[in-house]
């Protein structure tokens, strides 16, 4: 057994065919709750969830998932890899975090905030999605949502 948020920190490290295991509410998952990741040893092999959990997802989808996060916000805090894992299950899709610059810029704070994004790496995110935007605009959106988040 581990968390959720130890799973999703490192996804790549089990096989795609393996199973996410998780509680069955998929909508009150929290970074700190329970999961495990079910190897199938052999085809047709049955093989029992840990107690309390079901099985959610194949490993591959909850790589592609999260692949795809970490395009948009690279260091992606654990609260969000849960968050999106979540809208992914219970809304078949991916949400687009790229949509609105403020937007974009809070959850890039948390990742710097969380050490897994640098400040000038943040800074350089969101010039991605947003070209339009000068250097000095897109400090500026970056400063706001440091604020927003004290």
């Amino acid at each position: 057994m581990q968390t959720l948020a130890a799973v999703l920190q490192v996804p790549e490290q089990f096989p795609p065919t393996a199973w996410l295991c998780a509680p069955p509410d998929v909508r009150g998952w929290q970074p700190d709750m329970p999961a495990a990741v079910l190897l199938v040893a052999a085809a047709g092999q049955p093989v029992p969830t840990p107690h309390g959990l079901v099985r959610t997802l194949f490993m591959d989808e909850v790589q592609l998932v999260m692949e795809r996060l970490l395009a948009q916000v690279p260091g992606a805090p654990a609260w969000l890899r849960v968050n999106i894992l979540v809208r992914y299950k219970t809304h078949h899709e991916f949400p687009a975090l790229t949509g609105h610059p403020d937007t974009l810029a809070e959850y890039l704070a948390e990742a710097v905030q969380a050490g897994g994004l640098s400040l000038p790496g943040a800074v350089a995110q969101l010039l991605r999605y947003f070209s339009h935007f000068t250097p000095e605009a897109a400090e500026r959106i970056m400063a706001q949502a440091f604020r927003r988040l004290k």
